[in-house]
């Protein structure tokens, strides 16, 4: 291959490999020339209705452009053929002047210029070769279009592969005729080559001992004192004055290497000199790198600590040390690059321990913790700078700086979190309020003090299991003290109020009471003492620990806690003694059972508690005495929906509350029981519409039932005997039975009768549907189970009772009072219900219906339960 020098010299065509193919021109210019017909054969003008448009302007402007287009490739193919050719005229005359005439003995020079010439043609030879045909087919291509080169182009182009062929031969000539001087001169030539070569490997040795490979002691010094400076100036002067004896020997190399090229010797390559250049150029950048890292580091140490933007620091300290790995792999072997290398990790592991130190939560003995274990001193003051940190060597302590911070971020925490504490029961404030008439003010529920607790006691916890809490113990242990010290007396303060509040009516308030239990109320009387001052004291104090830290408070409370707690066993034992004596009571709230109890000797002021141990009892008619204020002497009875029941004779409320209670209920029940037996016989005596009025509607409703009863045994009674129409006689009487009481619904009622009618329907239909199953399945006699599984109600004469049977359960009506309540609608589960339960209470046995919510479980229990009159 022809060298540089060589390749400059060849013409234009021998060198444009890159240019396009002349086919490609050739297409170029053809699409411009069928571009350029199609312009020429628009139309110059052109009407539009009454506009005339003159294109002449546009096509003139389009046709120009097509034209220079075509232009610019023609003229480019033109201005190539005539400057290939002029260059290689220019190149043939040379060579054919240059060997004309022959070089005397011993002029070197001239023997160098004809081999140059000798050479310029060998290597030109094929190139010049085939670049004839490409310009002969490039003019006939322009005469194609139209364009004709000059007469001179066309003769030069003609007598060109002559000329060549003239000059090939000329140079073969001349060869044969240097061929003694070539050999002479070749031999000088590897004569010089081989003493080259010798200074050259001195040249290798003195390039390893000179250059600057090795890392200078001082070189942290760059950029901060001037021996550091001496050191870089040092080593750039070396590799300055290295680089000048490699220019001057890569002069001498390339010179020798030319005469090898003329000559045909075998050319040297002289790879030391490359190994040098190459090791200079990768020291060079290695000491640029050095430099570069000496100075910033040196700005950065020079910096106050105040000012220190280590995350810029580490970013830029990052980027340095891609930079540095990107350097030659063969300078890693220096040792100037390891020191660079060393100086970047050291600052790289340097830096993120400083961003550590710069935390907000370094304090003075964590400063000085560090000192002891660097063991060096320094002053924290505004002199301070990142130099002095970095002197320290924090790369060598780089697990101890991690604990040092570790441990002043785990105590700011604790601290941050004591102080939370601090402020937070600083803020906290117990609130009091009087209770009742008793001019005591009593605490208030202290739901966000118990919340305050649960948490920082939590957090107290949490910091007595952290490592580091050892700075902050002694003041951790005192809150945990005091929370714990908040907590008993609240807890402690809470359940003697609690009790307080409780029995401070019965024990100061029931002289039934107090003479009851003589004992516990002097008892009593001292904690009421002792509460009172507490919680007079108590209430000029809002601050929680202010008021759990009283003197004496804790023991106070819990002295009043252990007599509170046998005042309420003794008021136990006699409230179960009184529900003893009145079962009823277990039903009651026990301060509903204390209230009960106070106000015994009073029994109007004992009603308002009526409804809690009766079915449906709301309230007592009390006789009143002259003055118009009520007695203990009761006339009747009305239920919590209003409907009252007058006694045929006065029942006197008296004695122990209990025992008056017991008596009144039996009172009670004795009417219901004589009121029932005057409806049932009153039942046929009087006209339906008359008689429904009459009765309150517990007595209407099981007068209907027990008549019912009667006529439907009758009934099967006149089947037995033959008339087998007997039941559906019935079924017409009660079908003319109810719609007796849908007239009386339809028309103008009171609350309570419409209440009371609607009920008798219920029940009522209930009876029609049961009575016309017993004729659709053909029932003929009182033994079928379809007509045993229902209630059926009957007075009996030998007892003088209401009985109640359902299969072969036979239980007595217990005359309860329930009021005037509606029913609910009886269906064929609803008597299994009343079957699976009664039978139950035969048996002595407990039940209850099961399934899903709302279906009336509840409901239909308590329908049977007021069914049966029992609460």
């Amino acid at each position: 291959q022809p060298s540089a020098v060589v390749r400059a010299k060849l013409p234009t065509v021998a060198r444009a490999r890159t240019e396009p193919a002349l086919e490609d021109f050739d297409a170029q210019v053809a699409h411009y020339k069928s571009v350029q017909d199609d312009v020429m054969a628009l139309p110059g003008s052109a009407n539009q209705g009454w506009l005339r448009i003159d294109a002449k302007p546009v096509k003139q402007a389009l046709s120009t452009w097509v034209t220079k287009w075509m232009f610019a490739y023609t003229h480019h193919l033109q201005t190539r053929v005539v400057r290939s050719l002029e260059e290689l005229g220019a190149f043939m005359r040379e060579v054919n002047a240059g060997l004309k005439e022959p070089p005397e003995a011993g002029d070197v020079a001239a023997l160098v210029r004809a081999m140059a010439h000798i050479r310029d043609v060998r290597v030109c030879t094929d190139e010049i070769d085939a670049m004839f045909e490409p310009l002969k087919a490039a003019v006939a291509l322009l005469r194609r279009y139209g364009i004709s080169l000059p007469d001179t182009v066309a003769e030069q182009l003609e007598a060109a592969p002559f000329v060549w062929e003239d000059t090939k031969k000329a140079t073969l000539h001349a060869r044969e005729e240097l061929g003694p001087a070539q050999s002479l001169q070749a031999e000088k030539i590897k004569e010089d080559a081989d003493v080259f070569a010798a200074r050259l490997r001195d040249f290798r040795a003195a390039f390893a001992r000179d250059a600057p490979f090795e890392w200078p002691a001082n070189a942290v010094d760059i950029g901060v004192t001037a021996a550091g400076s001496e050191a870089l100036d040092g080593a750039y002067a070396s590799m300055d004055a290295l680089h000048l004896a490699i220019a001057d020997i890569e002069a001498e190399a390339a010179a020798l290497s030319e005469q090898e090229e003329l000559f045909d010797l075998q050319v040297h390559s002289w790879r030391d000199i490359a190994h040098c250049r190459s090791e200079l150029r990768g020291l060079k950048g290695v000491w640029d790198h050095v430099a570069l890292a000496c100075n910033v580091f040196a700005a950065w140490r020079a910096t106050p600590w105040a000012r220190v933007e280590v995350e810029e620091m580490l970013a830029q300290g990052r980027a340095l040390e891609r930079e540095v790995k990107g350097l030659p792999k063969a300078a890693r072997a220096w040792g100037v690059h390891a020191g660079l290398w060393s100086l970047v990790q050291e600052l790289i592991v340097a830096l993120p321990l400083v961003s550590d130190l710069r935390d907000e939560a370094m304090r003075d003995r964590h400063w000085k913790k560090l000192m002891r274990i660097c063991g060096k001193t320094f002053v924290m003051d505004t002199k301070f700078k990142l130099d002095h940190l970095l002197a320290l060597n924090l790369h060598e302590f780089q697990d101890s700086v991690g604990d040092i911070v570790e441990q002043a971020r785990q105590e700011l925490k604790i601290d941050n979190q004591l102080q939370k504490i601090i402020s937070t029961w600083a803020g906290l404030e117990l609130q009091y309020e009087p209770f009742k008439q008793t001019g005591v003010y009593v605490l208030k529920p202290a739901d966000t003090v118990i919340e305050a607790l649960d948490d920082n006691e939590n957090s107290l916890q949490n910091m007595m299991g952290n490592r580091f809490m050892s700075f902050f113990e002694v003041e951790i242990n005192e809150w945990r003290t005091k929370l714990s010290k908040v907590r008993a007396v609240l807890d402690i303060w809470a359940e003697v109020q609690r009790a307080w509040c409780s029995l401070e009516s019965i024990f100061l308030g029931s002289e039934d009471i107090r003479e009851q239990l003589p004992e516990d109320a002097k008892r009593f009387d001292q904690v009421d003492s002792d509460f009172r001052e507490q919680m007079t004291v108590a209430k000029e104090q809002s601050n929680p620990i202010d008021a759990a830290m009283q003197d004496m408070r804790e023991e106070v409370f819990n002295k009043c806690q252990a007599s509170l707690d046998l005042c309420q066993k003794s008021l136990s034992d006699y409230l179960e003694v009184k529900k003893k004596r009145f079962p009823r009571f277990y039903f009651v709230a026990p301060a509903d059972l204390i209230d009960i109890l106070s106000k015994g000797r009073y029994p109007p002021a004992v009603q308002e508690h009526f409804s809690k141990f009766t079915d449906n009892t709301g309230k007592i008619d009390w006789v009143k005495d002259e003055a118009g204020k009520e007695t203990g002497e009761c006339q009747g009875m009305t239920s919590t929906d209003d409907e009252y029941v007058p006694f045929s004779s006065n029942f006197v409320c008296e004695g122990q509350v209990e025992d008056w209670l017991s008596g009144l209920m039996e009172h009670s029940c004795e009417e219901i029981r004589l009121s029932l037996k005057d409806a049932i016989n009153s039942f046929v005596e009087l006209p339906r519409n008359e008689w429904l009025y009459k009765y309150p509607a517990q007595m209407s409703l099981t007068t209907g039932q027990v008549w019912w009863t009667t006529e439907v045994n009758s009934a099967f009674e006149r089947l037995e005997q033959g008339n087998e129409n007997a039941l559906k006689d019935y079924l017409q009487t009660v079908i003319q039975g109810l719609k007796t009481l849908v007239d009386l619904v339809l028309g103008h009622l009171s609350k309570g009768d419409r209440v009371k009618f609607i009920t008798l329907i219920t029940v009522e239909v209930h009876a029609r549907d049961i009575v016309q199953r017993l004729i659709n399945t053909r029932v003929d006699n009182a033994g079928a189970f379809a007509w045993q599984s229902q209630l059926k109600y009957r007075w009996d004469e030998d007892t003088d009772n209401c009985l109640i049977n359902i299969a072969d359960a036979e239980m007595k009506y217990c005359y309860e009072y329930v009021g005037n309540t509606g029913r609910l609608v009886i269906t064929a589960l609803t008597d299994r219900c009343y079957v699976t339960l009664t039978q139950a209470l035969r048996l002595i046995l407990g039940g209850a219906p099961a399934g899903p919510a709302g279906t009336g479980k509840t409901e239909t229990t308590k329908d049977l339960g007021r069914g049966l009159a029992i609460w």
